[in-house]
C-alpha cells in the first residue's frame, strides 16, 4: 500500500519543540496528548514496514493514526500538523475502507470531521477521498441493515486487497458476527459458518467475544431445525476443525492489559468532561440523582440535567473512547435520556445508542441493547 507518512514526519519532528513548550497533559492522561500519541504512530509505521505491511500490521496503524487525530482535534486544533494528520486519516481509512462497525477505535466523528476538513483544503486526490468517505459514512446513520451492509462489503474488500491474509479473514468473521447481532437476520449467520469453516482462516485468531459467539452458532447449526443444509455442513466442518486443534479447545479466553496501558485508556478520576465539567465519578452521581427524581415524577423537568450529561458523555468519550467503563455508561445513559421523553432528550438517546451498538458493538452492553 502506498504510503504518505515522510513529509508529515519531518512536519511533525519539526514542530516537537513548538509543541514540547506547550503546557503537557498529566502523565496519566497519555491518551490525549498528542506529540505522545503521535510517537506511537511513527512507532506502529516502523514496525509496520518491517514486517511488510500485513493486514494486522496496516489496522494497528491505523488506530494509532486515528488516536494521534483525534487529540491534535481536540486539544490543538490550530496546529499546522492537524492538517498532516487528517490527510493521513483519510488516506489510510481509504485504504483499508474504514467501517465503523468493525473498527474499534470509537472514531467516527473523527474520520468524519477528518474527511470534511481534507475536502475544504486538500489536493485534488485527496479531496476525492474524502468526498468518498463522506458520501459512504454519512448515510448509515442509525440504520441497522445498512450499516450491516456496509460492514460486510468493506470486510470482503480487505479481504480481497489482502489476498487472503489470515488476520483480513478473520476480519470477515468478525464483520460477520456484528452484523448478525446488529439485525438478526441469518444471512449474516451463514455467511459467519461458511467463513469460519473456510480452512484458510485462523480462527485461533478470532478475538473475544466474537470467537465465542462463532462456535456457539456453529453448536447452534447442528441441533436448530432454523438452520440450512448448507449452514449445517459448514457447523461440522467448523466442529471437525475444533476437535482436531487444541488451541481451538478454549471454552473462554481473557486478555490481560498491563497497569499501564489501562491508566492510558480509563479517564482519570480528577478529569473533567462537558459544559459543567463532570468527572467520571460525577457521571455516574448524576445518572443516579436524576433517575432518583424521574422516579417521583418530574419528568420533563429533568431535560436540561439529562443533557448536560450526555454533554458529558459525548467529552469523554471523545477524549478516551478506549475506557472499558464506557460502554455501560453509554447504557444508563441511554436509558436515562429515554425516560425524560422530550425531542431533545430523545435525540439524544438515539445518538447514544447508535454510538454503543455500532462503535461498542463488542461490548456485552451492545449485544444485549441490540437482543432487546
Amino acid at each position: 500500500m502506498i504510503r504518505h507518512f515522510s513529509r508529515l514526519a519531518i512536519s511533525l519532528l519539526l514542530g516537537s519543540a513548538v509543541v514540547a513548550a506547550l503546557p503537557a497533559p498529566l502523565p496519566a492522561a497519555i491518551e490525549t496528548d498528542p506529540l505522545a500519541l503521535y510517537q506511537t504512530m511513527r512507532k506502529a509505521y516502523d514496525e509496520g514496514t518491517t514486517k511488510g505491511w500485513p493486514f494486522e500490521s496496516e489496522l494497528y496503524y491505523e488506530s494509532t493514526v486515528f488516536d494521534a487525530g483525534r487529540a491534535y482535534s481536540l486539544f490543538r486544533p490550530t496546529d499546522p500538523e492537524y492538517g498532516d494528520v487528517a490527510q493521513l486519516a483519510v488516506d489510510i481509512a481509504t485504504q483499508l475502507h474504514y467501517d465503523p462497525l468493525t473498527n474499534n477505535d470509537a472514531a467516527l466523528w473523527y474520520v468524519l470531521e477528518a474527511s470534511n476538513y481534507v475536502a475544504k483544503n486538500g489536493d485534488a486526490q485527496h479531496e476525492t477521498e474524502a468526498l468518498a468517505l463522506i458520501a459512504r459514512l454519512t448515510p448509515l446513520g442509525d440504520d441497522p441493515k445498512l450499516i450491516a451492509q456496509q460492514a460486510e462489503t468493506n470486510a470482503l474488500e480487505d479481504a480481497t486487497a489482502f489476498h487472503g491474509d489470515g488476520d483480513a479473514l478473520v476480519h470477515l468473521i468478525v464483520a460477520d458476527v456484528r452484523a448478525y447481532n446488529l439485525t438478526h437476520d441469518p444471512e449474516y449467520r451463514s455467511a459467519l459458518l461458511q467463513h469460519a469453516a473456510d480452512p484458510l482462516t485462523p480462527l485461533v485468531r478470532v478475538p473475544d467475544p466474537e470467537y465465542g459467539e462463532m462456535f456457539a452458532l456453529a453448536a447452534s447449526a447442528l441441533v436448530d431445525p432454523g438452520f440450512s443444509q448448507a449452514d449445517r455442513a459448514a457447523a461440522r466442518a467448523i466442529k471437525y476443525r475444533r476437535d482436531h486443534t487444541p488451541e481451538l479447545r478454549v471454552i473462554a479466553r481473557v486478555e490481560a492489559i498491563p497497569h499501564e496501558l489501562r491508566l492510558t485508556r480509563t479517564a482519570p478520576a480528577d478529569e473533567y468532561f462537558g459544559n459543567l465539567k463532570y468527572s467520571p465519578i460525577g457521571v455516574h452521581n448524576e445518572l443516579v440523582r436524576i433517575n432518583k427524581y424521574l422516579d417521583k415524577g418530574w419528568g420533563l423537568h429533568m431535560e436540561p440535567d439529562a443533557l448536560q450529561v450526555d454533554s458529558a458523555i459525548e467529552d469523554w468519550q471523545k477524549q478516551y473512547p478506549h475506557d472499558t467503563t464506557l460502554p455501560a455508561t453509554l447504557l444508563d445513559a441511554y436509558r436515562l435520556l429515554e425516560r425524560v421523553e422530550t425531542s431533545n432528550t430523545k435525540s439524544a438517546a438515539e445518538r447514544l445508542r447508535t454510538i454503543l451498538l455500532v462503535q461498542y458493538a463488542s461490548s456485552r452492553q451492545a449485544q444485549d441493547l441490540a437482543a432487546s
